[in-house]
């Protein structure tokens, strides 16, 4: 696989760390280990992702990628975090970050938003296919579909995913409708813009689960259940 640096003298972030680490073993070339958990996962909104990728981590004492994938762009763009956080699975935002880019001098398009990306997640599918990690969310099932990566989807109906996110969040159950029906829009126009790939489509994925009624603890055995079973070529 390409190694792609990502040091830095003056960055001590955990993420950014181990990524170089992982970076400059690269040219060791040793295989990837089977006995070493590498997971992408994805979720629709309210249906539980965060917590099953969570006690999924914890379980196979693996780091969990989920803000740090955000932490790593923005080290290599130099753009702010809270900036790109705009555009974190939403393509409107690149909009906002195509015009800062510009007052700042720098060129930063959708285009380079994904090769960066893109450059992130191959970076964590390595340290993850050589010493596990479970990746959530930002594309990554489809970034790494070629990879010795067990790519899962969690889905839910409306009316359950409502009930957590109101109950998450102390909403209303039509605010919390009308917010997952916005995030989950968001994010199918993400994928679809930067992957070409339409995401509901459970060809995407190894696993797909429906979260309906099963608690995030069953689903995170599932999964590692699956995982077992797994023989990749």
């Amino acid at each position: 696989m390409q190694s792609h640096h990502i040091t830095h003298p003056h960055v001590t972030h955990p993420i950014i760390t181990s990524l170089a680490e992982c970076s400059q073993r690269t040219k060791q070339r040793h295989p990837s280990s089977k006995n070493c958990h590498a997971i992408a996962l994805s979720a629709e909104s309210g249906a539980g992702g965060k917590e099953v990728a969570t006690i999924l981590a914890e379980r196979l004492n693996v780091p969990l990628y989920d803000r740090e994938i955000m932490d790593a762009i923005a080290h290599e763009t130099h753009l702010d975090k809270h900036l790109l956080e705009r555009l974190d699975e939403r393509v409107d935002g690149l909009k906002g970050a195509w015009l800062y880019s510009i007052l700042a001098g720098k060129n930063f398009s959708r285009d380079n938003y994904r090769r960066t990306l893109v450059h992130v997640l191959l970076d964590i599918a390595y340290c993850c296919c050589h010493h596990g990690g479970v990746i959530l969310g930002r594309g990554g099932s489809f970034i790494l579909a070629d990879k010795p990566v067990f790519r899962v989807h969690i889905v839910g109906s409306l009316a359950p995913c409502t009930a957590r996110v109101a109950a998450r969040e102390g909403i209303t159950l039509e605010e919390a409708k009308r917010k997952i029906k916005r995030k989950n829009k968001a994010r199918r126009n993400y994928i679809k813009a930067l992957f070409k790939c339409d995401n509901n489509d459970p060809t995407h994925f190894d696993l797909v689960i429906n979260s309906d009624h099963l608690p995030p603890a069953q689903i995170a055995d599932l999964i590692f259940e699956a995982w077992n079973c797994v023989k990749f070529k």
